[in-house]
């Protein structure tokens, strides 16, 4: 079994999966992952904790979970992985919530991450502690752009508090893995259809124009270079200039080019419009290289 369930606390929240967590009076929380000495760290007493990589370990599975020495730091690692689960706990910072998660990970039948003696009831712990999530903690959302709020799509997988809900009606930030410039918008479940209608995708678009200057390369490994081209009379906007991904060989001055625009949604500069990709165009491959990027990126 290799699992997780992405969470999202706020403190009242969490306090309140830790107190059903500790109804098992075997099951303690540890602190850290790394120690200068090969004594366990964990507790029951979760105030004053500053740690965010966490371990939940229950010694009725485990008696005691083993720890390996690393000379090059002289710190000792805790290991037993396949027989803790691992709590990410949501960090917080000024007026946003990020996400955290508990995962287990027991391996397959005969991998050597697989302990037959506690897989069977690390897997009973672990969905025992996924039903209370989903029991106690909300997954309806929209994941939206700060920038441009009606940009957005349903997000499923993360799994919020009721206090955590409840601050960001307030104006809190509940904050996923993505752009920053991102957060999580709550609605009731009743509401979905309505909801929904209110986001859209954010849109592409491919131009055609011609290369008037071919500038400096901005990224080898990312094949990103600088052009600037000007565009059909049909297009947006009459020129533009900025970093495109490229294949080589590199269209030069005066080629016949496609280029990709993404929507800016994030909001990081005062352009409309993100540059993506160009391609050169040629009498023979120009029908088939506007329908391979209208293919890709899905226009």
């Amino acid at each position: 079994m290799r699992s997780q369930i992405v969470t999202l606390m706020a403190p009242e929240d969490e306090a309140a999966f830790l107190s059903f967590v500790f109804e098992r009076p075997t099951v303690s929380l540890i602190t850290d992952v790394r120690s200068p000495t090969p004594e366990i760290h964990h507790t029951r007493d979760v105030r004053g904790i500053e740690s965010l990589d966490c371990m939940l370990w229950d010694a009725a599975i485990l008696p005691r979970p083993q720890v390996e020495h690393i000379p090059s730091c002289d710190d000792y690692y805790l290991r037993s992985d396949e027989s803790l689960i691992q709590f990410l706990r949501s960090p917080i910072k000024d007026t946003a919530i990020a996400v955290g998660r508990i995962a287990l990970a027991t391996g397959w039948k005969g991998a050597p991450a697989t302990n037959p003696k506690t897989a069977r009831a690390m897997t009973t712990w672990f969905n025992a502690l996924g039903r209370w999530i989903k029991a106690n903690f909300e997954n309806s959302f929209v994941y939206a752009s700060d920038f441009k709020p009606d940009v957005g799509s349903r997000e499923q997988t993360v799994w919020a508090g009721p206090r955590a809900i409840e601050l960001s009606l307030q104006g809190w930030k509940l904050k996923h893995d993505g752009p920053p410039e991102y957060s999580l918008h709550y609605f009731d479940p009743s509401e979905e259809a309505d909801v929904l209608a209110r986001y859209r995708a954010p849109q592409t678009l491919i131009v055609v124009g011609r290369v008037v200057h071919v500038g400096e390369v901005v990224s080898e490994t990312l094949q990103k270079q600088v052009f600037r081209i000007a565009l059909e009379q049909n297009a947006p906007f009459a020129e533009f200039a900025g970093p495109f991904s490229c294949t080589r060989p590199a269209p030069k001055v005066g080629d016949e080019v496609a280029c990709v625009f993404n929507e800016n949604i994030l909001g990081r500069h005062a352009e409309p419009w993100e540059p993506r990709e160009i391609k050169k165009l040629t009498p023979a491959n120009r029908d088939r290289v506007l329908q391979g990027l209208r293919k890709a990126w899905r226009v």
